[in-house]
């Protein structure tokens, strides 16, 4: 039944993603960055670019942490068997990507806090990750922390 119901939440929608640098904790628990439910794939702290893993239905690495202010290279690669999305509010940032495919996107890594990033189609099932410049990236156990943007109205 479960198997079902992830196929129809899908409606066909997948997505890629790509991360690089030094990889720490994490590995399919569910947490919250930025107030948002997500599942936790991972902390990588990075510099100028990064891989980050599109899969079903989570980022690899969930938390990007980097130097304040700084811009890094995202290589998104999806990896799933459905289209993703990568999706920064506060950065214009709207990217679609097939199943298989692979696409760059420019960041900026927050001077404090965090922000949050996620996928359009597949938010509501815990596809979601942060950018951070230091501390926790916003990952709690509960409650909201940080100052990402949480509210989109474009989850399922």
């Amino acid at each position: 039944m479960a198997v079902v119901l992830l196929a129809t939440g899908c409606g066909g929608y997948g997505g890629k993603s790509k991360s690089s640098s030094t990889e720490s904790s994490g590995g399919g628990g569910k947490t919250t960055v930025a107030g948002v439910p997500a599942n936790n794939h991972g902390t990588k702290s990075v510099s100028s670019e990064a891989e980050v893993e599109l899969d079903d239905y989570y980022f690899k690495p969930t938390v990007l942490k980097g130097k304040p202010g700084s811009s890094v290279t995202l290589e998104l690669k999806n990896e799933g068997s459905v289209e993703h999305n990568f999706t920064i509010d506060s950065q214009g940032i709207d990217k679609d990507l097939e199943a298989g495919e692979d696409a760059k996107v420019s960041v900026t890594i927050p001077k404090s806090g965090v922000i949050s990033f996620y996928c359009k189609y597949h938010k509501s099932m815990g596809m979601a990750g942060a950018l951070t410049g230091g501390g926790s990236g916003g990952m709690t156990g509960g409650g909201e922390t940080g100052t990402g943007s949480t509210s989109t109205g474009k989850g399922y």
